[in-house]
This record gives structure tokens, sequence and C-alpha cells, in this order.
């Protein structure tokens, strides 16, 4: 048995707080796109009204209001698309900041409660994450 702490909240708060705690600015991430296509990436949580795109162009946000809610998605800028990208909490399945990486592992008992667990895993398994998005140990 397996013994864990428990925290009650909102899991967008929790993952701010993991991927904020440290000095590094960028971090990488493992998810599952809306089409189900598994998707890594290097971002960063810097909110930029301008920035060059990977023609050269610089693109300036138009002042709107941000249409996603903050509890669903993690507004990130991708460093290699040079692109804003929201990050679907829900279908997260990794994410490494530093020499931390965590494993998300999720269990939806109702609409209302879910039970997500951040596993702790050992850097050298992030090459396997970045492949295939799980480690079969």
């Amino acid at each position: 048995m397996k013994q864990s702490q428990v925290k009650i909240g909102k899991v967008s708060d929790y993952l701010y707080a993991l991927m904020t705690q440290t000095k590094a600015k960028k971090f990488r991430a493992g998810f599952t796109k809306k089409n189900g296509e598994y998707r890594i990436g290097k971002f960063d949580l810097l909110n930029r009204s301008t920035w060059k795109q990977t023609d050269g162009s610089m693109y300036q946000r138009k002042g709107k209001k941000r249409t996603t809610k903050a509890d669903e998605y993690i507004l990130a800028h991708d460093l290699d698309k040079k692109a804003p990208r929201n990050i679907s909490v829900a279908r997260l399945k990794w994410f490494s900041v530093g020499k931390k990486v965590y494993k998300i592992n999720r269990l939806e008992l109702n609409d209302t409660i879910t039970i997500v667990m951040f596993e702790k895993v050992k850097f050298n398994h992030l090459k396997l994450l970045m492949k295939k998005g799980t480690i079969n140990e």
C-alpha cells in the first residue's frame, strides 16, 4: 500500500504551483490533442502580447479576452512552433520542469469528483515519455 498526500482544490492551481516552484522558466509536456494525436513540446508560461512567428513576421495579440476556462486549460507559449497553446488539464499525460518529471494518472468518479495523482518519476524516464507517453516497468 502506498501513502500519498491528499490536496483538495483545483488541479490547474496545483499544476501551476508545481510548474513555477523552481527557477526554471521552461517546461516540457506530453498531452493528447482533441483529435486523439499524442503531442509533446517545450513551453513556457509567459503571457506574451507580441511574438515572432516561424516565418519571421511579428504577431500582435488582438486584445480580446481569453476564450477558454483557466480551470480546464493551461495557457502556454509553444517554444518550438512559436505560438500560444491551450493545453487541456484533463488530457495532460506528463510534464517536466527542470530535473523533475511528473506523470499524471486520473480517475474520474463522476462529473464533479476526479482523483488526480501526480507521480514523480525518474529523470531518465523522460525519453520514454517523449516517445510513447507511458512507462512500462
